[in-house]
């Protein structure tokens, strides 16, 4: 069956009988070897109370292990599991033929879009990200895109506010925005950010949950030079806001430390009400 998984520690030891090694049992996983002794592919070598195996049909036990495990080199497949997670899927195939081997991430980067014309530079090279109709950025080589120093990056928590950006660019007094979202990667968008000297300001929810994501996945690793959005009016938003999802929230995040106390106050106007505001409700024309 090729879709069951070969642990690490059998593959080295079957590795070693192909090789024409006698293998102690105590190399192999508990109950591995039964199967293969039922089809009479290892045969058992006993020195006193040890047990041993080896095999007389190397060719047959290839045979085996590809139509078990989709495996057609064994000696490649282990030298690509022992090498770092950075490996690429087309290097897995050139070399074992399993571009499943280990879970490798390949599709890197998250969405960026401007409200106005932005200057960047990408690999090297100045270029301006302009503002389109229905249109997002993906920036894949993250590593290498590097805004002006002057620009603003502000993070759009959830998806609906990123869509619609030109109804809240009226909140942020920078003259220069790049706008970022969480989604889908937020650890390769905390991983430019930590690259960058670029101020970041995190908007999102204004909830218990909200304030732990910051804490958490931003503030954690920028520290003062990332902020929490507070808009002017919240504490007259959070008298119209959701009750039940504070409720909701209450127990799993009331003793969550909060660790930039920035946002003391706004916790403080959260508990007072009960209520919790999202930030869908910033989405409006401006005034």
């Amino acid at each position: 069956m090729q879709n069951k998984k070969l642990n690490l520690g059998n593959a080295r030891a079957l590795c070693l009988l192909l090789e024409g090694e006698c293998v102690a049992s105590s190399k192999f996983s508990k109950g591995f070897p039964e199967e293969m002794l039922k089809e009479r592919l290892l045969m058992p070598v006993i020195h006193g109370s040890h047990r041993s195996y080896r095999t007389d049909c190397p060719e047959d036990c290839r045979l085996w292990i590809y139509q078990r495990y989709g495996i057609e080199n064994l000696r490649a497949w282990i030298e690509c599991c022992e090498k770092p997670a950075e490996k690429c899927r087309a290097e897995q195939v050139r070399e074992s033929g399993d571009s499943k081997i280990r879970k490798v991430r390949t599709f890197k980067g998250f969405l960026v879009n401007v409200c106005e014309p932005v200057v960047v530079t990408l690999n090297g090279v100045r270029t301006t990200l302009h503002p389109t109709n229905g249109l997002a950025y993906f920036i894949i080589d993250f590593r290498h895109f590097i805004p002006d120093p002057e620009v603003c990056i502000i993070g759009m928590e959830n998806g609906e506010n990123f869509q619609h950006l030109k109804e809240q660019r009226h909140l942020f007094k920078a003259s220069k925005v790049i706008f970022v979202s969480r989604y889908p990667q937020s650890t390769d968008l905390r991983t430019w950010l930590q690259q960058i000297p670029n101020p970041y300001i995190h908007f999102g929810d204004f909830d218990l949950a909200g304030i732990h994501i910051f804490l958490n996945e931003f503030y954690a690793y920028l520290g003062e030079r990332s902020r929490f959005f507070i808009p002017s009016d919240i504490e007259e938003r959070l008298k119209q806001g959701n009750r039940n999802l504070y409720n909701d929230q209450y127990l799993k995040f009331k003793d969550r430390e909060i660790t930039d106390k920035r946002l003391e106050a706004l916790v403080r106007l959260i508990q007072h009400h009960g209520k919790v505001y999202e930030q869908e409700g910033y989405i409006e024309s401006q005034p």
